[in-house]
């Protein structure tokens, strides 16, 4: 209960920064090519310094354990998530497939690694970089044949040198090359000069206020009034924002693992859809108001129904 209140007073910090970004944009103090660089230093900047940061711990067996364990969750809650998405097709729509991405994959960059750095710091920073590393790899797989699968499906070109770098593309990603110098430094290990981890820790800092107030600004820049309207977006978002962390609860509640690691990958299950579905739905020719609306609500909800389901595990714990 005492746990649930802290992170619900966190969660609150997070709406009082997503309204500033909200209210910024609002009032044309930014524009939208401003959201896109501020997107651009968060995502290929903050959050890779943020990454690097974390590993920069000392090495301990345990958490290197813990770790091992973090990536096998991290995987099994995506699973559950695919499981559901694939069961919750119901009623006729032209979505489904937007809607099974948005149920999947959560702002895990975006909205968990601020929540969870402001409550338990590097150390759940440290987990939750296991579940960024499966959400990547899932992501750029499954996720690209879920919006393009018959397409994809339709063609069978041979492996050239060009689609080969082509694949690759995806994983050569700040984050990701973040995440793997740092799971060096961690295991060799490899310490920063002084004032280099000094650099990196101020820049980290920033991650925070900085990833929050930028979605703050998406928000701002969708119709919210349209998507309460829309009875298929809270059908969404139910399922989303309550059904999927309450599986994997269910799950984890059996589990005899680490209770932080444990509640970390739950916040980040419990995690509004990720910002990448309205990238997506743009890329893949699909309903790009229909994921906006998506994003925009769970990101609302998740307000309070994060803090819901780190209380239910409390009191069934």
């Amino acid at each position: 209960m005492e746990f649930a209140l802290i992170l619900m007073n966190q969660v609150f910090i997070m709406f009082l920064l997503l309204a500033v970004g909200f209210f910024l944009y609002r009032i044309h103090f930014v524009t939208a090519e401003a959201v896109k660089q501020m997107t651009g230093i968060v995502l290929h900047v903050v959050t890779p310094c943020l990454i690097l940061s974390t590993y920069q711990m000392d090495y301990d067996p345990a958490l290197a354990r813990n770790m091992l364990i973090g990536f096998a969750l991290s995987a099994l809650s995506m699973l559950i998530g695919g499981v559901i998405s694939q069961l919750a097709r119901i009623g006729r729509t032209d979505n489904l497939r937007l809607e099974r991405f948005c149920i999947l994959f959560t702002n895990c960059g975006f909205m968990a690694i601020p929540l969870i750095d402001a409550v338990f710091g590097e150390l759940g920073v440290f987990y939750c970089n296991t579940y960024l590393t499966v959400f990547h790899i899932v992501v750029w797989t499954y996720g690209i044949f879920l919006m393009n699968g018959r397409q994809a499906a339709g063609k069978k070109e041979p492996l050239t040198a060009s689609r080969l770098a082509a694949s690759l593309k995806p994983f050569l990603t700040p984050t990701m090359i973040s995440i793997a110098v740092g799971l060096l430094c961690y295991f060799l290990p490899i310490k920063f000069p002084s004032p280099v981890r000094t650099t990196i820790d101020y820049i980290a800092s920033m991650n925070t206020p900085l990833a929050m107030i930028v979605s703050g600004m998406y928000i701002a820049q969708s119709d919210i009034l349209k998507a309460l309207k829309r009875p298929r977006v809270y059908y969404i978002t139910l399922i989303r924002c309550l059904l999927v962390p309450l599986a994997v609860l269910g799950v984890f509640l059996f589990l005899p693992f680490d209770d932080t690691l444990l509640t970390v990958l739950l916040i980040v299950s419990a995690c509004p859809t990720a910002s990448l579905s309205v990238l997506f739905a743009a890329s893949y020719g699909k309903d790009v108001n229909a994921a906006s609306n998506i994003f925009t609500l769970t990101t609302l909800v998740s307000i309070l129904t994060i803090p819901a389901v780190i209380l239910i595990r409390g009191l069934l714990t």
